[in-house]
């Protein structure tokens, strides 16, 4: 695991370092730490790709607010965990806005640390359950289900398209990418008609014989638009 430590003061990057790395010594965790006092540089390691699970992150620091890097990350799609150690409760709404992790207040305990970082450990352990392997011509695809934004069928060729417009295109059957998909996340794919199988989470509207996803437009079988629209809702307020 690669783990960002991001505060402007010295003394506070070294703390969080040693509880830390205390943490990953206990869980018997293999990890290596990148230590970060000026933001500006963490997020260039960010917009270089460099591939960070967890990002432990101050909020007010010169020049830059933690909230608004956190929010960079969000746009750059960066799937870090992160959390938030912070001197001021005020920031709480939007770090959770954001989809922090966990909100620590400094001085912070050991037990409350372990805390936020089991939290984070289930969840990344939830987002590696949810990856599909894909086999592509010359080897394999590993892909997390919530960027896949609908798949189409022709023939035993499938498809596969993600968000941000790349595709991929795998030999299987339809069906059995759909039971693969119930098993890891139920009901967030569904068939709108022959030959699609589309993501519940990246639909963009939902319209008379077709919904928008993904950029595209695909069709809803005949007749079939309203029990489509109530089961999207019942869906979308479950989850």
């Amino acid at each position: 695991m690669l783990v960002a430590i991001c505060d402007d003061m010295q003394d506070q990057v070294r703390l969080t370092h040693f509880v830390a790395k205390k943490y990953f010594e206990n869980k018997k965790i293999d990890v290596k730490f990148n230590l970060y006092t000026d933001a500006y540089k963490f997020l260039n390691d960010v917009e270089e790709r460099t591939p960070f699970d967890v990002v432990l992150l101050d909020i007010c620091m010169p020049g830059i607010m933690g909230t608004d890097i956190a929010a960079q990350l969000r746009k750059e799609k960066v799937p870090a965990e992160i959390v938030f150690l912070t001197g001021s409760d005020e920031y709480a709404v939007e770090a959770f806005t954001i989809g922090a992790a966990h909100y620590l207040l400094k001085p912070f305990t050991m037990d409350q640390f372990h805390e936020a970082m089991d939290r984070v450990m289930d969840n990344i352990r939830l987002r590696h359950s949810r990856r599909m392997i894909f086999k592509v011509e010359g080897g394999i695809r590993v892909i997390e289900i919530d960027h896949i934004t609908y798949v189409e069928s022709e023939g035993h060729i499938l498809t596969v398209h993600l968000s941000g417009g790349d595709f991929l295109q795998t030999r299987l059957t339809l069906t059995v990418l759909k039971d693969n998909f119930d098993t890891m996340s139920p009901g967030q794919f569904v068939v709108p008609s022959k030959g699609y199988l589309v993501n519940r989470k990246a639909i963009r509207a939902i319209r008379t014989g077709n919904i928008e996803i993904g950029g595209a437009v695909l069709p809803i079988s005949r007749g079939g638009t309203k029990k489509f629209q109530e089961e999207y809702f019942e869906y979308i307020f479950s989850v």
